[in-house]
């Protein structure tokens, strides 16, 4: 069982102690006179906040027989049912805020392919995905170390200009993106520049996958750096402007050597967006991404996306790619040419959020598609189901592991 105690129970420490009996009646809050001074008591129940969020669902998929894969060597489950009950608690006290995000997780799976037909498994989980204490000096400048899942950049694919962790997430918004250890230390000299020193002083929970969500290229891993870990170094500086916004990352880290990223977008009009975003790293290997979206009268909004990869892969069989070293499985996409559509509509029927995609590889011509619905049920209740499709030969990128995967899960907010 995986566990991180100390930054729950020394929060959860906090919580009990402003919890209890912390509400006032209306006649009282009413009775006190305009002058009179918030106490401390009460000063702490006003910047506390917590979500308690229970997630279930279920995957079932389908591998496919290919050399990548013989007899399913990669062990592949066919169906998986997971039980995730998820806490977020927050405290904003004066100058430091505390965050901590315990979870428990159950799950069961089960093989029907391969050496492992018929075997069945459970596996339980508790862990704190992310936690952090910030301290904001002045107005202008904070600092805060924890454990966080830091995301920035406007392409979908992936996050091309993060150099700890390019997987966003965008391709099942359900499974979490795990957290990693960070120092930050953050300048806000004007309301147009913001300039942080960014520290990754450990990997979290990057190579702590519990075996299910499957990543950008269909792998079932993590986009992890395996057990090599290094601490890692950025500089970042942001610049948001009237209808555009810009940022560079200049980034160190051992036995990788520095790299360069950056994004930017401009908002041409009301209805369109142009973005980019990249890196420059050591040896002429670079990463570009480029793309638009449109919203239509109507509110869906279509988007396109380019992305390349200088070193990508371009053996012909996938097998090639992993047995002459030119790739690992922790990478997010393998080959050099990427071409991203999409199609958004958040309020189908009012409560249903659809969001249809598809991830043309466009050097073995392979393809996945990928459909995101979300409905509302009340207030506290929601219905996911993501679907993916994959097509391509088994010599391919897409169509070497899996013919479809399916994830249909409810969520209830208490």
């Amino acid at each position: 069982m995986n566990s991180s105690r100390s930054p729950v129970w020394v929060f959860l420490g906090l919580v009990i102690y402003v919890s209890p009996g912390l509400s006032a009646t209306s006649t009282e809050a009413t009775a006190k006179p305009a002058s009179t001074k918030e106490t401390l008591y009460e000063e702490l129940k006003r910047g506390f906040y917590s979500r308690f969020y229970i997630l279930g669902f279920g995957i079932a998929q389908d591998p496919k027989e290919s050399n990548l894969n013989p007899d399913n060597a990669l062990g592949l489950t066919r169906y998986q049912a997971v039980l995730n009950p998820r806490v977020d608690l927050n405290l904003d006290f004066r100058q430091l805020e505390l965050g901590v995000k315990p979870r428990y997780l159950v799950n069961w799976q089960r093989w029907e392919d391969g050496r492992l037909s018929g075997d069945e498994k459970t596996n339980q989980y508790v862990y704190v995905n992310e936690w952090f204490a910030r301290y904001r000096i002045t107005d202008e400048f904070l600092v805060s170390y924890g454990r966080e899942n830091l995301q920035w950049g406007p392409s979908v694919i992936l996050s091309s200009s993060n150099p700890f962790n390019r997987e966003n997430g965008r391709n099942n918004t359900r499974v979490e993106v795990p957290g990693l250890g960070y120092a930050r230390a953050v300048w806000i000299p004007s309301s147009s520049w913001t300039v942080s020193f960014i520290a990754n002083t450990d990997e979290g929970r990057l190579n702590s996958a519990q075996g299910f969500g499957l990543n950008q290229s269909g792998f079932l891993t993590q986009a992890g750096q395996g057990s090599s870990f290094q601490p890692g170094y950025a500089l970042k500086m942001d610049f948001t402007g009237d209808g555009k916004y810009a940022s560079v990352i200049a980034s160190y880290r051992e036995h990788q050597g520095s790299q360069l990223g950056f994004f930017g977008g401009w908002n041409v009009s009301d209805a369109l967006l142009v973005y980019g975003e990249g890196n420059v790293a050591e040896h002429n290997d670079y990463q570009v991404q480029g793309g638009a979206s449109y919203t239509l009268e109507s509110g869906p909004t279509l988007n396109v996306e380019y992305f390349h990869d200088n070193n990508g892969c371009l053996e012909k069989h996938i097998e090639q790619c992993f047995l002459k070293g030119e790739i690992n499985p922790s990478d997010i996409l393998f080959r050099q040419d990427y071409l991203m559509a999409q199609y958004t509509d958040t309020k189908v029927w009012t409560d249903l959020n659809l969001n249809l995609r598809i991830v043309h590889n466009l050097n073995d011509q392979s393809s996945r598609l990928i459909g995101i619905f979300e409905y509302e049920v009340g207030d506290h209740t929601q219905l996911y189901l993501t679907a993916n499709g994959f097509t391509g030969s088994k010599n391919s990128e897409y169509g070497s592991l899996l013919r479809y995967s399916i994830f249909a899960g409810v969520g209830y907010t208490f």
